[in-house]
Protein backbone atom coordinates (compact mmCIF):
# COMPACT_ATOMS: atom_id res chain seq x y z
CA UNK A 1 0.00 0.00 0.00
CA UNK A 2 1.07 3.37 -0.90
CA UNK A 3 2.01 5.59 2.06
CA UNK A 4 1.14 9.34 1.72
CA UNK A 5 3.08 12.56 1.97
CA UNK A 6 3.81 13.48 5.35
CA UNK A 7 4.14 17.02 4.00
CA UNK A 8 0.57 18.11 6.08
CA UNK A 9 1.04 15.71 8.92
CA UNK A 10 1.17 17.39 12.57
CA UNK A 11 4.81 16.46 13.71
CA UNK A 12 3.35 14.82 17.16
CA UNK A 13 0.38 12.87 18.46
CA UNK A 14 -2.17 14.86 20.62
CA UNK A 15 -4.91 13.44 22.96
CA UNK A 16 -8.21 14.88 22.77
CA UNK A 17 -11.76 14.26 23.41
CA UNK A 18 -15.43 14.94 21.99
CA UNK A 19 -17.72 16.63 23.57
CA UNK A 20 -20.53 13.85 22.72
CA UNK A 21 -19.50 12.31 25.96
CA UNK A 22 -21.43 15.78 27.54
CA UNK A 23 -23.75 16.43 24.94
CA UNK A 24 -24.93 14.65 21.42
CA UNK A 25 -24.97 16.42 17.47
CA UNK A 26 -27.15 13.99 16.25
CA UNK A 27 -29.77 14.04 18.73
CA UNK A 28 -28.75 17.76 20.61
CA UNK A 29 -31.63 16.89 23.11
CA UNK A 30 -28.98 14.46 24.78
CA UNK A 31 -27.51 16.77 27.34
CA UNK A 32 -28.35 19.56 25.62
CA UNK A 33 -28.36 21.86 29.03
CA UNK A 34 -24.63 21.41 29.42
CA UNK A 35 -23.19 24.44 28.69
CA UNK A 36 -19.94 24.38 26.55
CA UNK A 37 -17.96 26.17 29.44
CA UNK A 38 -18.26 23.17 31.30
CA UNK A 39 -17.52 20.97 28.63
CA UNK A 40 -14.13 22.89 27.70
CA UNK A 41 -13.29 23.12 31.71
CA UNK A 42 -14.01 19.50 32.03
CA UNK A 43 -11.86 18.72 28.53
CA UNK A 44 -8.88 20.62 30.46
CA UNK A 45 -9.60 19.27 33.78
CA UNK A 46 -9.16 15.74 32.58
CA UNK A 47 -6.19 16.13 30.71
CA UNK A 48 -6.68 16.74 27.54
CA UNK A 49 -4.78 19.14 24.36
CA UNK A 50 -8.71 19.60 22.43
CA UNK A 51 -11.75 18.12 20.91
CA UNK A 52 -13.68 19.19 17.93
CA UNK A 53 -16.67 21.51 18.32
CA UNK A 54 -19.99 20.87 19.38
CA UNK A 55 -23.33 22.06 18.26
CA UNK A 56 -23.58 24.22 21.26
CA UNK A 57 -20.25 25.99 20.38
CA UNK A 58 -20.03 29.67 19.85
CA UNK A 59 -20.52 30.57 16.41
CA UNK A 60 -18.82 33.83 16.88
CA UNK A 61 -15.17 32.96 16.13
CA UNK A 62 -13.67 35.71 18.43
CA UNK A 63 -16.01 33.99 21.07
CA UNK A 64 -14.64 30.75 20.64
CA UNK A 65 -11.07 31.87 20.06
CA UNK A 66 -10.80 33.52 23.56
CA UNK A 67 -12.66 30.33 25.13
CA UNK A 68 -9.72 27.62 23.88
CA UNK A 69 -7.34 30.14 24.25
CA UNK A 70 -8.08 30.74 28.29
CA UNK A 71 -8.10 27.11 28.77
CA UNK A 72 -4.95 26.28 26.83
CA UNK A 73 -7.50 23.93 24.05
CA UNK A 74 -7.22 23.41 20.32
CA UNK A 75 -9.92 22.03 18.12
CA UNK A 76 -9.41 18.51 16.59
CA UNK A 77 -11.53 18.83 14.04
CA UNK A 78 -14.87 19.49 12.61
CA UNK A 79 -17.66 17.39 11.06
CA UNK A 80 -18.23 17.49 8.05
CA UNK A 81 -21.11 15.69 5.94
CA UNK A 82 -20.81 15.18 2.70
CA UNK A 83 -23.27 14.80 0.05
CA UNK A 84 -21.20 14.25 -3.28
CA UNK A 85 -24.06 11.30 -4.29
CA UNK A 86 -27.04 13.33 -3.70
CA UNK A 87 -28.49 15.57 -6.86
CA UNK A 88 -26.62 18.26 -7.46
CA UNK A 89 -24.76 17.88 -4.08
CA UNK A 90 -21.43 18.05 -5.47
CA UNK A 91 -20.49 21.82 -6.04
CA UNK A 92 -22.66 22.59 -2.94
CA UNK A 93 -20.88 19.86 -0.55
CA UNK A 94 -17.52 21.60 -2.24
CA UNK A 95 -18.17 24.64 -0.81
CA UNK A 96 -19.38 23.46 2.28
CA UNK A 97 -15.81 21.95 2.33
CA UNK A 98 -14.08 25.35 2.10
CA UNK A 99 -16.10 26.92 4.20
CA UNK A 100 -15.23 24.36 6.94
CA UNK A 101 -11.43 25.11 6.12
CA UNK A 102 -11.61 28.65 6.37
CA UNK A 103 -13.23 28.57 9.68
CA UNK A 104 -10.36 25.58 10.68
CA UNK A 105 -7.47 27.43 9.83
CA UNK A 106 -8.69 30.35 11.76
CA UNK A 107 -9.23 28.28 15.01
CA UNK A 108 -5.50 26.80 13.95
CA UNK A 109 -6.34 23.13 13.41
CA UNK A 110 -5.08 20.93 10.87
CA UNK A 111 -7.68 18.06 10.23
CA UNK A 112 -10.98 17.60 8.65
CA UNK A 113 -13.04 14.69 9.34
CA UNK A 114 -16.25 14.08 6.69
CA UNK A 115 -18.19 11.38 6.20
CA UNK A 116 -20.60 10.85 3.20
CA UNK A 117 -24.57 11.25 4.62
CA UNK A 118 -26.89 11.31 1.74
CA UNK A 119 -29.31 9.39 2.61
CA UNK A 120 -27.99 8.45 6.01
CA UNK A 121 -29.93 7.22 8.42
CA UNK A 122 -27.59 7.85 11.44
CA UNK A 123 -29.83 11.19 12.70
CA UNK A 124 -33.33 8.90 12.35
CA UNK A 125 -34.64 8.18 15.18
CA UNK A 126 -36.92 4.86 14.14
CA UNK A 127 -34.42 3.36 11.24
CA UNK A 128 -32.08 0.56 11.79
CA UNK A 129 -28.49 1.79 11.25
CA UNK A 130 -27.90 -1.74 9.78
CA UNK A 131 -30.84 -2.49 7.82
CA UNK A 132 -32.05 1.34 6.38
CA UNK A 133 -28.86 2.47 5.14
CA UNK A 134 -27.91 3.54 2.00
CA UNK A 135 -26.49 1.53 -0.58
CA UNK A 136 -24.65 3.06 -3.43
CA UNK A 137 -24.64 2.49 -6.91
CA UNK A 138 -22.03 2.68 -9.76
CA UNK A 139 -22.32 6.33 -10.19
CA UNK A 140 -22.98 7.59 -6.68
CA UNK A 141 -19.25 5.69 -6.10
CA UNK A 142 -17.64 7.66 -8.54
CA UNK A 143 -19.13 10.93 -7.47
CA UNK A 144 -18.33 10.01 -4.16
CA UNK A 145 -14.62 8.85 -4.87
CA UNK A 146 -14.40 12.13 -7.02
CA UNK A 147 -15.34 14.37 -4.79
CA UNK A 148 -13.22 12.98 -1.96
CA UNK A 149 -10.32 13.74 -4.01
CA UNK A 150 -11.25 17.11 -4.99
CA UNK A 151 -11.97 18.18 -1.10
CA UNK A 152 -9.01 16.02 0.08
CA UNK A 153 -7.12 18.15 -2.60
CA UNK A 154 -8.54 21.35 -1.40
CA UNK A 155 -7.53 20.67 2.12
CA UNK A 156 -4.04 19.79 1.72
CA UNK A 157 -3.71 23.15 -0.90
CA UNK A 158 -4.48 25.09 2.62
CA UNK A 159 -1.83 23.01 4.76
CA UNK A 160 -4.67 20.18 6.23
CA UNK A 161 -5.54 16.72 6.07
CA UNK A 162 -9.30 15.37 4.82
CA UNK A 163 -9.94 11.80 6.82
CA UNK A 164 -12.79 9.91 5.54
CA UNK A 165 -15.03 8.03 8.65
CA UNK A 166 -16.74 5.08 7.86
CA UNK A 167 -20.06 5.55 9.79
CA UNK A 168 -23.00 3.45 10.65
CA UNK A 169 -26.42 3.99 9.09
CA UNK A 170 -24.00 5.30 6.17
CA UNK A 171 -23.28 4.21 2.56
CA UNK A 172 -19.62 3.39 3.99
CA UNK A 173 -20.32 1.18 6.89
CA UNK A 174 -19.26 -2.20 6.10
CA UNK A 175 -15.55 -3.89 5.41
CA UNK A 176 -15.77 -3.96 1.72
CA UNK A 177 -17.13 -0.56 1.40
CA UNK A 178 -14.36 0.81 2.90
CA UNK A 179 -11.37 -0.83 0.98
CA UNK A 180 -13.35 0.41 -2.27
CA UNK A 181 -12.96 3.72 -1.10
CA UNK A 182 -9.78 3.32 0.07
CA UNK A 183 -8.85 1.96 -3.04
CA UNK A 184 -10.70 4.79 -5.30
CA UNK A 185 -9.00 7.73 -3.56
CA UNK A 186 -5.31 8.99 -3.82
CA UNK A 187 -3.79 8.69 -1.18
CA UNK A 188 -1.73 11.99 -0.91
CA UNK A 189 -5.62 13.79 -0.30
CA UNK A 190 -7.72 11.21 1.28
CA UNK A 191 -6.65 9.82 4.50
CA UNK A 192 -9.07 7.68 6.85
CA UNK A 193 -10.34 8.36 10.15
CA UNK A 194 -10.49 5.57 12.14
CA UNK A 195 -13.38 5.10 14.46
CA UNK A 196 -12.67 1.84 16.64
CA UNK A 197 -16.78 1.46 17.49
CA UNK A 198 -18.38 2.17 14.47
CA UNK A 199 -16.44 -0.21 12.75
CA UNK A 200 -17.24 -2.99 15.34
CA UNK A 201 -20.88 -2.13 15.67
CA UNK A 202 -20.99 -2.64 11.64
CA UNK A 203 -19.29 -6.03 12.35
CA UNK A 204 -15.83 -5.15 10.74
CA UNK A 205 -12.97 -6.27 12.96
CA UNK A 206 -11.05 -2.76 13.81
CA UNK A 207 -7.40 -4.44 14.35
CA UNK A 208 -7.67 -5.97 10.73
CA UNK A 209 -8.77 -2.27 9.46
CA UNK A 210 -5.96 -0.89 11.90
CA UNK A 211 -3.62 -3.53 10.24
CA UNK A 212 -4.38 -2.70 6.78
CA UNK A 213 -4.50 0.94 6.44
CA UNK A 214 -1.91 1.89 9.32
CA UNK A 215 0.03 4.05 6.80
CA UNK A 216 -2.84 5.85 5.83
CA UNK A 217 -4.51 6.57 9.02
CA UNK A 218 -4.85 10.48 9.38
CA UNK A 219 -7.17 10.64 12.63
CA UNK A 220 -8.68 8.02 15.42
CA UNK A 221 -11.88 7.91 17.08
CA UNK A 222 -11.09 6.05 20.17
CA UNK A 223 -13.97 4.04 21.34
CA UNK A 224 -15.46 1.39 22.62
CA UNK A 225 -18.32 -0.72 22.79
CA UNK A 226 -20.18 -2.53 25.68
CA UNK A 227 -20.65 -6.24 24.36
CA UNK A 228 -23.69 -6.88 26.07
CA UNK A 229 -25.43 -3.48 24.40
CA UNK A 230 -24.17 -4.48 20.94
CA UNK A 231 -25.73 -8.30 21.58
CA UNK A 232 -28.88 -6.65 21.57
CA UNK A 233 -28.94 -4.02 19.29
CA UNK A 234 -27.15 -5.72 16.18
CA UNK A 235 -29.99 -8.98 16.24
CA UNK A 236 -32.74 -6.34 16.92
CA UNK A 237 -31.83 -3.74 14.18
CA UNK A 238 -31.43 -0.67 16.81
CA UNK A 239 -31.82 2.83 15.51
CA UNK A 240 -28.43 4.95 16.03
CA UNK A 241 -30.82 6.83 19.15
CA UNK A 242 -31.73 3.32 20.49
CA UNK A 243 -28.07 2.07 20.34
CA UNK A 244 -27.25 5.30 22.16
CA UNK A 245 -29.59 5.46 24.70
CA UNK A 246 -28.85 2.07 25.89
CA UNK A 247 -25.23 2.87 25.99
CA UNK A 248 -23.72 0.86 23.08
CA UNK A 249 -21.04 2.96 23.41
CA UNK A 250 -18.29 3.70 26.49
CA UNK A 251 -14.84 5.23 26.64
CA UNK A 252 -11.30 3.27 26.55
CA UNK A 253 -10.82 1.94 29.71
CA UNK A 254 -14.15 0.68 30.91
CA UNK A 255 -13.83 -2.75 31.65
CA UNK A 256 -17.42 -3.16 29.80
CA UNK A 257 -15.67 -2.21 26.73
CA UNK A 258 -15.58 -5.21 24.10
CA UNK A 259 -12.77 -4.24 21.72
CA UNK A 260 -9.46 -4.77 23.03
CA UNK A 261 -7.88 -0.70 22.44
CA UNK A 262 -4.19 -1.58 23.28
CA UNK A 263 -2.89 -3.67 20.46
CA UNK A 264 -4.69 -0.86 17.82
CA UNK A 265 -3.02 1.55 19.57
CA UNK A 266 0.64 -0.27 19.52
CA UNK A 267 0.02 -0.81 16.44
CA UNK A 268 -0.51 3.13 15.43
CA UNK A 269 2.42 3.91 17.22
CA UNK A 270 4.32 1.18 15.65
CA UNK A 271 3.45 3.06 12.22
CA UNK A 272 4.69 6.69 13.85
CA UNK A 273 1.22 7.56 13.78
CA UNK A 274 1.28 11.56 13.70
CA UNK A 275 -1.90 13.46 14.97
CA UNK A 276 -5.20 13.28 17.12
CA UNK A 277 -6.13 10.79 19.02
CA UNK A 278 -9.51 11.17 20.24
CA UNK A 279 -11.68 10.07 22.91
CA UNK A 280 -15.38 9.53 21.51
CA UNK A 281 -18.43 7.85 23.09
CA UNK A 282 -21.56 9.01 22.28
CA UNK A 283 -23.80 8.49 25.67
CA UNK A 284 -26.07 9.84 27.83
CA UNK A 285 -24.37 11.90 30.44
CA UNK A 286 -27.79 11.21 32.90
CA UNK A 287 -26.44 7.50 32.49
CA UNK A 288 -22.60 8.43 32.32
CA UNK A 289 -20.93 11.05 33.99
CA UNK A 290 -18.50 12.75 31.54
CA UNK A 291 -15.87 13.88 33.78
CA UNK A 292 -15.40 10.93 35.28
CA UNK A 293 -15.26 8.86 32.08
CA UNK A 294 -13.12 11.17 30.57
CA UNK A 295 -10.34 10.87 33.32
CA UNK A 296 -10.57 7.29 33.17
CA UNK A 297 -10.16 7.18 29.41
CA UNK A 298 -7.27 9.38 29.86
CA UNK A 299 -5.83 7.36 32.23
CA UNK A 300 -6.23 3.88 30.04
CA UNK A 301 -4.66 6.28 26.91
CA UNK A 302 -1.61 6.92 29.37
CA UNK A 303 -1.14 3.57 30.86
CA UNK A 304 -1.24 1.97 27.55
CA UNK A 305 0.73 4.05 25.11
CA UNK A 306 2.77 6.87 27.84
CA UNK A 307 1.50 9.53 25.92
Amino acid sequence: MTTPSSATVPKKIKIGIQPTGWTNDDFPEIGNATPYQQILDETALAGYAGGSTGHNYPTHLPSLQHALATRKLGITSTWVGTSFTAPGGFEQTMNYVQEQITFLKAVGATDIVVAELAGAVNQVKYKSVLADRPIFNGPQWYLLKEGLNAAGKLARDNGMRLSFHPHVGTGVEIRPEIDLLMAGTDPKFVYLCLDTGHLYFSGVDPMAVTTTYAGRIGHVHLKNVRGAVADKAVPGLYSFYQAIQDGIFTVPGDPEGAVDLAPILKVLLDHNFEGWLVVEAEQNPAKAPPLACAKRAREYIRKVTGL
